[in-house]
């Protein structure tokens, strides 16, 4: 399933949307959940490292305890959501002043819906649960739309270790204050 995503004047940023979409396509969504691997969390942390967040302890949890996990993350008092809430709008900016608004706007209303197709269903295949399903894809709509803002701000290699990371098959489900939980 391809997307392609064309503005009037074709140009690197379609070409690395296109890109994207093409990696997206090719994630072994949720196929390594749950088992712990030392080069995925060295991943994670490369992707800590690049938003310049120092102050997290990661901690692996099992496909059996990702509902119960979920119900407890908690935004509040974390370095990485502070860090991850301010960055949407500088990163918008920045797409602005390279006049992409036009390709972000086509992006953010193509990407999310191709992602949910290819999460969800193999969300529903590996969880039983519809709250983890419906979590873990909502996730990656958003995971989806910051990659691409992301492109085409020219901050190519901001995302790239979490693109890594799903596609070894886990994923972060978030924080719960500064204690990051991977699946």
């Amino acid at each position: 399933m391809a997307v392609t995503i064309n503005q009037d004047q074709l140009g690197l940023k379609d070409q690395s949307i296109n890109g994207l979409a093409d990696r997206l396509s090719k994630v072994n969504w949720y196929e390594n959940a749950g088992k712990e691997d030392a080069e995925a969390e060295q991943t994670f942390r490369s992707f800590m490292q690049k938003l310049n967040v120092d102050n997290y302890e990661v901690k692996w949890v099992s496909k059996e305890e990702a509902a119960d996990t979920i119900c407890k993350l908690n935004f509040e008092g974390s370095e990485l959501w502070e860090t991850l809430s301010v960055l949407p709008d500088m990163l918008k900016k920045k797409v602005d002043k390279l006049d992409q608004s036009q390709l972000l706007e086509k992006a953010v209303d193509t990407l999310p819906e191709y992602v949910f197709h290819l999460a969800f269903e193999k969300a529903v295949q590996i969880f039983p649960e519809e709250k983890v399903v419906s979590f873990l894809v909502g996730h990656a709509m958003y995971v989806a739309v910051l990659a691409a803002t992301s492109e085409m701000a020219g901050e190519t290699e901001l995302f790239s270790p979490l693109l890594e990371l799903l596609e070894s098959g886990h994923v972060p489900l978030g924080p719960e204050k500064n204690t990051i939980y991977l699946l």
